[in-house]
This record gives structure tokens, sequence and C-alpha cells, in this order.
């Protein structure tokens, strides 16, 4: 049985990004949603023909456009826009889209999943929040958790961190799945990810276990939002600091900027600085300088991050500055240095 208030929630959603009218009827032409000045009642919407229920395709009656919805081989209800150009045609299909959401009775995990990719209006996305019990009057965030191996283990682990109502969990692919959790938990969320991380590598056995997300929280019609940045995170992470393992969209929002860069232009300005190759390929001092940069050029911090001393952290800063000219200890030229190595990472363009 159709809920026809959710249809008319859907219609109004729906409307407001339209320009022309739109109707939905029943198979008996009863008027579901939409004002009945809109058409003409001689124009037949009252009585529709059985023959116009039988088709699947765009139809026309009057100066409208129609198409009808069909659940297990069933008409159900017909969709109509005030209109009968190409654009209409366009837009009705479009429409019609929305609807199979109803016949297709989404599981929790692919109702997440549409979530996600903003694939919802808003009312359909309220009625599957409420259906399957998640809080849609709270902020969530999204981490983008990846392995090496099978899943299954790691999903598991990491329900075992959270709250099990809290938390929820949608599988991407073999190696990858997305954590949705309330706000509350993100108080210090690169030490969650730190939990995560270390409980799914040594209880799990999984290697190179990478994490992303964003430090912003979004209500559950915004999480594609999270989501996205999530994505953006594990992408720049991946290419600027692949050893690390854990990446926060804030840290590479000036990546993606420079990521739109001209190439030609990333390397004439390699050219000009020209940090070195050698120091581009060496693991250990690549690593000092993210953790520099990332602790605000802190000596003590970053000292404390990479479980080093300060003095070695200080010899380690001399043999930069001795391989590239540049002082990672002075704001102007780690600047230089830090967008250096992001253009070389980027592009993979060596010097």
């Amino acid at each position: 049985m159709v809920d026809y208030n959710l249809l008319r929630k859907i219609g109004e959603d729906i409307k407001k990004h339209l320009d022309v009218p739109l109707c939905i009827f029943d198979t008996e032409g009863n008027l579901i949603y939409g004002k009945e000045d809109f058409f003409e009642k001689k124009a037949g919407f009252l009585d529709l023909m059985v023959e116009y229920i039988e088709e699947r395709d765009v139809y026309y009656i009057g100066e409208f456009t129609c198409y009808n919805i069909f659940y297990d081989n069933n008409p159900v209800f017909v969709i109509a826009l005030k209109g009968k150009t190409e654009e209409e045609k366009k837009l009705i299909l479009a429409i019609s889209l929305i609807f199979r959401y109803f016949d297709e009775n989404l599981s929790k995990e692919d109702y997440l999943i549409n979530v996600l990719e903003n694939r919802l209006p808003s009312s359909l996305l309220s009625y599957y929040a409420h259906r399957y019990k998640i809080d849609n009057t709270v902020s969530y965030n999204v981490a983008i958790v990846e392995v090496e191996n099978e899943i299954e283990d790691a999903v598991k682990i990491v329900l075992n961190i959270f709250e099990r109502k809290a938390v929820h969990v949608i599988k991407i692919g073999k190696k990858r799945f997305a954590v949705i959790f309330p706000s509350r938990y993100r108080e210090n969320l690169v030490q969650l990810f730190k939990t995560m991380k270390d409980m799914i590598e040594s209880e799990g056995y999984l290697k190179n276990v990478k994490i992303a997300g964003s430090f912003s929280s979004f209500p559950l019609e915004k999480l594609h939002v999270a989501y996205k940045e999530a994505e953006k995170a594990l992408f720049f992470g991946e290419k600027l600091e692949g050893e690390r393992g854990i990446y926060l969209y804030q840290d590479y929002i000036y990546s993606e900027i420079l990521w739109g860069m001209d190439k030609e232009k990333a390397e004439e300005f390699l050219e000009r600085v020209n940090i070195g190759e050698d120091l581009l390929k060496d693991e250990e001092l690549m690593q000092t300088l993210n953790a520099f940069f990332r602790n605000n050029l802190n000596l003590s911090e970053t000292s404390r991050d990479l479980y080093i001393h300060r003095n070695t952290l200080v010899y380690r800063l001399d043999k930069i500055l001795k391989m590239s000219g540049l002082d990672a200890r002075k704001f102007d030229e780690a600047l230089l240095l830090k967008l250096a190595i992001t253009l070389a990472k980027l592009y993979d363009i060596s010097r």
C-alpha cells in the first residue's frame, strides 16, 4: 500500500526545484498531489483511460507529459508535468527515478549509501531514518576505512569501539567501508582514528590500514558533504603522506586548491625552488617534515609525535636545510618547502 502522505511530501520536495506544475494521480485519475487549476478537467485527468495505464513510457494527455509508476508490474500512480517539450520529457524521467525507492524497499545499508551519495529527497531521507531508528536530530561525522585485505574483521573491531546503536557501518567495496558516528565522538578525532587503526592492525592482524575523514560534523541530510570530504582526504593523504595512514580533510584543503593548478606552472615553481630529488626520496626526512608541518613547526610537539629526541629532530631539520637550502624552522621557508613537496607529489614531478 502506497503512503499517499509520503507521496505528497515528495511531490512538495520536487516542486521546489521545478518551474512547471507537477501533479500526481492514482490509477483512477484522482488527484494525490497538485492543484486542480493547473489543468482542465476536460483534458481527461479525472477519467484516465485504461490504455494509458498500461503504458510504461512517456505519453501525453492534453498539455501534460505523463509517466506511469509500476510496482510489482502493477500500475500504482501517475506523475504529470505541464508542458510537452523535450525538457519536460527529460524532467519526468528524472523524477520517476525518485519514486522507484518505494518499490525497492531500501535496506538500511542501501539507504545509508544513498544518504552518503545524496540521492534521496528529504522526505524519503526522514522516512527511512525513522524506519531504521536513526536519529536525524543530531550531527554526524564520516570516516572511510581502507584495508589491504577483506574488511569483515575490521568492521567487527570498529563496531566494538563505539556504542552499537550509535555507529553505522556501510561496506563500499571489498577493501573499504564507511563509518557514520555522532559528533560527540569527535572531541579528539585524530586520537579516535589512531585507536581504530591500532586496534584493526593489532587485533585483526591487518597491515597498512588507512582512515580518512572530515573534522566537521553534519546533519543527516548534509552527510554527503562529510563523505565527499573524507574521500578527498583519503585521495590527497595517500598522495602526500602515505606513510601516516590517518588523514583529515582540513589538513589538505590547500592541496585541493593546488590540484587545479596548471602542471607547467607547477614545474616552473619547482625549478625555481629546486629542493632536490634526494630529499623527496628520503622517506624518513619526508615523514619528519610532514609531522613538523602538522604540528605547526613546534619542535617539542613534533618530537613527541615521532617518538624521537628533540636533538634528533634538530639534526634532521639541519640535514633538510643542507639538501634543500630552506630552513623549515622559519615560516616563509617552511611555506616554500611545503608548497614544493606538495606540488612534486601531486603531479609526480621529479627534480
